[in-house]
């Protein structure tokens, strides 16, 4: 059970440190050559000569004591932690730090994002700070298990979201790799890991795995010892507390993202004050943390955790801010898509090792975008059934209220059975149409399948109809079949999954059924729309594709599409035709009273399209008239034969 903690050295302690600094021996330390054999003499002798005289150690203390501290033991291990509360209206988010930093990193990212919604949690990892010494050295993977436990005490079984670099890179890539149905989105600023079975091929990625060999021959010493000595290097720094400052301060000299002279020496001081430079190397010393700290290195390589199994692939969304790491540079999206669901990939302009630390207001910013847009699908697979506001979503809660007006949960079996297998890979239905099945959904509770079409034009680009959830398996897929240049959300409903597919392909035109953008909801995410879907067909697919609109009442617009080659019609919601054995009791029962399961427009939308009038009616007959050989649509088994016929019947309704 998690305890409050206030941070308190004893004076004993601090003048312990005290004492060992000022007795350092400049003497005994000539100069081996500056910043290019290691720590630049000058810039440690300026920040021993700033904690002599004037570092303030309890003036830090008492800032750090400001954030709500707490301790507490799980699956064995003590770990010390900040939680902030926010207001709950969001998923609780794990900060993760890495070495040799500290959770002081995230410190000026707290406040927005409590501010935002969000329950923040920064852990001290294990053998750090005030956190637990392990009783042995553990590894990424170990210590991911021991942060998923600290998410599971603290918020039951609610998801959350992760983000890290460094290590808290590595530790949030295994959590989401053994935790996927506890993470709702995973954010990196630093790619660590990747599938045994994946190597470079693309000249892009061969160039970047070089010059990262290149520069581990360089750089990487400090891994090797600590990977394999941690206990010599120990005994070296347990009584030394400026050779900690050395061994620390070298690696913000390196890592970070600032100017550095024609030898290569580091203007640090741009990126980093005395202070926080000082105060995080004293979370290694008031506690002798620094040992344990560096355990994490044995025990990756005890524990094997320095890549994934072949054959794995990260599911859950993941966003990178792929800051220009001098040391670590970020590898090309396209290799670190080979092993995680790479929805959004962020070039960030400046920034390096230690993004919260250098740029938090981009991190943040990042972040916040990604997190929202994750927020957005999740939305997305709870929609309402036609997403429109007024009447028609008065209509769809009155059949909510017939079964029981209050949201259902269905065992996971019943979901799937909702669905249409396979599911996220596209399958032929005609040549140069696909359907990608998907879901299920959650419109208002219920379990639904929905559906994503791909037509390809003309000239062989192709354009995605309502797209379904994105992955990256399902992306390569589709690039299979052609060029992505048309993103397409035909009504009011079916657009919550496009940010993840804008992300993935930036040059596509993303159309938006008319008034879509105006609703609030579509402000408010970070959505791009470029053009709006007129009455005819554009320029771009008019050689292969004709189009109209339903405009309805209470914000309804649907906008049809008709492949001439294939006589193939693509609606979204007009129609829905879902199978009841598929379906679970409850869910069944409602969708039948709607007609949602006879092929026809289900009976809580009829009212918004007689809203539109004689104009409505025109336009459904107009539909008509295409005497299609099948139709598709978003929810239900498509009309694969007899279209025409089929077709006339879902509408007599209205004609």
């Amino acid at each position: 059970m998690a305890k409050p903690f206030t941070i308190a050295v004893p004076d004993e302690r601090l003048a312990g440190i005290d004492a060992k600094v000022a007795s350092f021996d400049w003497g005994a330390l000539p100069d081996a050559g500056g910043w290019q054999s290691g720590v630049g003499l000058a810039d440690l002798k300026r920040l021993v000569d700033y904690w002599r005289t004037r570092f303030d150690w309890r003036a830090q203390e008492r800032r750090l004591n400001a954030l709500p501290h707490f301790t507490s033991e799980v699956l064995g291990q003590k770990l010390h932690f900040v939680h902030a509360r926010g207001d709950g209206s969001r998923a609780p988010l794990l900060l993760l730090h890495g070495w040799p930093g500290s959770f002081i990193e995230f410190e000026a990212l707290i406040a927005p994002l409590v501010a935002d919604g969000h329950d923040v949690v920064v852990p001290s990892l294990p053998g750090y700070a005030f956190s637990g010494r392990p009783a042995a050295p553990i590894g990424p993977r170990r210590t991911g298990e021991i942060m998923h436990g600290l998410m599971t005490e603290l918020f039951g079984d609610a998801r959350y979201l992760v983000q890290g670099g460094d290590w808290g890179a590595a530790i949030g890539s295994w959590m989401a790799h053994d935790h996927p149905e506890a993470i709702d989105a995973l954010h990196l600023n630093m790619v660590l890991i990747q599938a045994a079975d994946v190597s470079p091929k693309t000249p892009d990625e061969l160039a970047w795995a070089a010059r990262r060999a290149t520069l581990a021959k360089e750089e990487t010493g400090y891994s090797q010892e600590q990977g394999t000595r941690p206990q010599t290097l120990g005994v070296a720094m347990a009584d030394s507390p400026v050779g900690v400052a050395a061994w620390i301060l070298e690696k913000f000299g390196a890592w970070a993202d600032v100017p550095r002279d024609e030898q290569g020496r580091p203007d640090l001081w741009q990126a980093f004050d005395e202070d926080t430079l000082l105060t995080n190397i004293m979370l290694y010393l008031v506690e002798g943390s620094f040992i344990t700290s560096t355990w994490m290195y044995r025990g990756r390589v005890l524990e094997g955790s320095g890549q994934f199994p072949a054959g794995s692939r990260i599911k859950v969304p993941t966003g990178v801010a792929a800051f220009p790491d001098p040391v670590f540079p970020p590898p090309p999206r396209s290799h670190a898509r080979k092993t995680y669901n790479i929805v959004n990939w962020s070039e960030m302009k400046a920034g390096g090792h230690f993004a919260a630390l250098e740029q938090p207001e981009l991190l943040l910013a990042d972040m916040r975008r990604f997190f929202a847009d994750q927020e957005s699908s999740q939305r997305g697979r709870r929609h309402r059934l036609i997403g429109a506001a007024g009447l028609a979503g008065v209509a769809a809660l009155g059949l909510w209220a017939l079964a029981g007006g209050s949201r259902r949960s269905h065992d996971a079996e019943a979901r799937r059975r909702a669905t249409y297998q396979p599911l996220d890979v596209p399958k032929a239905v005609a040549e140069g149409v696909w359907i990608v099945d998907s879901g299920p959904i959650d419109a208002m509770g219920f379990a639904l399948p929905v559906r994503m079409t791909i037509l390809r034009l003309e000239n062989g680009d192709l354009l995605l109809h309502s797209p379904t959830p994105f992955s990256t398996e399902l992306a390569q897929a589709v690039e299979a079949l052609g060029r992505v240049r048309h993103l397409v959300a035909p009504n009011v409903a079916h657009w919550t999954f496009l940010a993840d597919w804008q992300r993935a392909y930036p040059e596509a035109t993303t159309w938006a059924a008319p008034g879509l953008r105006d609703r609030a909801p579509v402000r408010a995410s970070s959505v791009r729309f470029d053009a709006e879907l007129g009455e005819t067909a554009p320029a771009e697919w008019s050689g292969t594709l004709d189009q109209g609109i339903v405009h309805g009442g209470a914000g309804f617009n649907e906008v049809w599409f008709f492949h001439r080659p294939t006589k193939t019609l693509v609606l979204v919601d007009l129609i829905e035709n879902l199978d009841p054995e598929k379906l679970p009791p409850i869910t069944r029962m409602v969708m039948q009273a709607s007609a949602a399961t006879h092929g026809t427009t289900a009976r809580y939308l009829r009212l918004p399209v007689r809203l539109g009038g004689a104009d409505a009616k025109k336009a459904v007959q107009a539909i008509v008239a295409l005497e299609p050989d099948r139709v598709i649509f978003a929810h239900g088994r498509p009309f694969d034969s007899d279209g025409a016929a089929r077709l006339k019947r879902a509408f007599e309704w209205l004609i």
